[in-house]
Parts: C-alpha cells; structure tokens; sequence
C-alpha cells in the first residue's frame, strides 16, 4: 500500500514565532567584543532577514578584515553564551506570537506533516530562543546560519533534511515556507515552495504580498485558518 504524500513546512524563528526583544543582538555585540576585542554596537546590521554568517561577515568587513574559517568557529563557540546570559538578565522581555504555540501543536501531531527550521540562527542559539517557550520539541530537523550566509540556501538545506527524513516511497503533496521578511519570501520561492509571510516582524501583510508571498497574514493566531492555507483542514 502507497503512503499518503506528504506536507513539508519549514519555519523561520525570530519574527515569525517569537521575538526576544534584542537579546539576540547584545548577544552578538558582546561576543564580538568577547571574541575580537572590537566595542561595537553594529548599528549598520539589519538582523530582519539576516543569518548569522552574514551578520559576522559584515561586522569582519567593517573591521578591515576578511572572514576566515577559524574566527567563525571561534566567534560562534562563544555566542550561545552570550545569549543565555543576554536572556538570563533580569527584566528581559519575551514575546511568543499569538496562536504559534496552539498552530505547532496541531501541526505535531497530524500524520504525513513534517516540520523543520529555516533560521538566520546557528544550530545552538536556535534552541536556546524555542525553548524560551518549549517549542524546541517540534523541530527535529532543520537548517541554521552557520551553514550558509544566504538564506535561500539554508532553505534549500532544510528541504533536503526533510525530504531525506520521509519514509521511502512517499511522495510531497506540497511545501510552505513561514517567515517573516522579503527574505524568507524570496527562500520560498527558490526552492517552489509557497510562502505563508505574517506580518508579526518588521514588515507588513502588503509589503510580504508585494514582495511575492503566497499568502500574508497578520499572524498565526486563526489556527483553523492557517491550516485551511497549508491545505490540512
């Protein structure tokens, strides 16, 4: 007997799913600063949409210096640190966005879905920020911005990861790309996927649907709608 094909869904973090407030970037500022030994408060960095091999990458060439293998590594060895200790200061503020948490669980239990992460974060950073909210639990595959400075190929990476995880045989009925920014529109599209864009980032439904969304919706907080979008409902 032939499996039912599959959903592929691949998510994006900050923006989409939650927002730390900063944490993220006074992480990165004082592991610069840790690492480098460079104050610098990266004001020129646009993180909405970004990845972390990129971010360091403009922060090196501002710096006058090329970005190198060794220094990535060193620079993201120390990173999560930072972050745990930029989310462990008192005061810090936390947002997770209306209906993630009930979409997630829907979308767990629900045969022939498979989730995975399409995230601007390296690997480790990316679960620091799910577990702020114990959602790291529904995310076993994905790909993270230590493996590539642009985000169309982590995309791509995280599609493969799925793919390869179907059991033998089983086909795809479709493939959603959720995110937030032009960017993760753009991801979407490079890999034929449609792209669900809310507007729960910095840009808005009109901006996500000019850029070429497939569907752009204010947030995730209409569940029942959401999965009547990824045609599971």
């Amino acid at each position: 007997m032939s499996l039912p094909p599959a959903t592929v869904i691949l998510f994006d973090i900050d923006g989409t799913l939650l927002d730390l407030k900063g944490a993220g970037r006074r992480a990165f500022v004082r592991a610069i600063e840790a690492v480098f030994g460079w104050p610098d408060e990266i004001r020129y960095v646009n993180f909405a949409g970004n990845t972390d091999l990129n971010v360091l990458a403009q922060v090196m060439a501002a710096h006058g210096r090329e970005l190198v293998e060794a220094d990535a590594r060193r620079f993201f060895d120390h990173l999560p640190g930072e972050l745990e200790r930029a989310l462990d200061e008192p005061g810090g503020d936390r947002v997770i966005y209306p209906g993630v948490r009930e979409l997630l669980e829907r979308l767990t239990v629900l045969p022939d879905v498979v989730l995975a992460l399409v995230t601007g974060n390296i690997e480790a950073c990316a679960r620091i920020k799910l577990r702020q909210f114990d959602l790291h639990h529904h995310f076993v595959l994905g790909a993270f911005g230590n493996e590539h400075a642009d985000r169309a190929r982590i995309a791509g990476l995280a599609l493969q990861r799925a793919l390869v995880a179907l059991p033998r045989g089983q086909s795809v009925r479709a493939r959603y790309l959720v995110g937030d920014t032009p960017f993760d529109v753009a991801a979407a599209h490079s890999i034929d996927a449609v792209s669900l864009a809310v507007a729960t980032g910095s840009f808005s439904a009109a901006q996500l649907r000019t850029a070429g969304a497939g569907h752009a919706l204010t947030d995730l907080g209409d569940t029942a709608q959401v999965l009547r979008l990824l045609g599971l409902e």
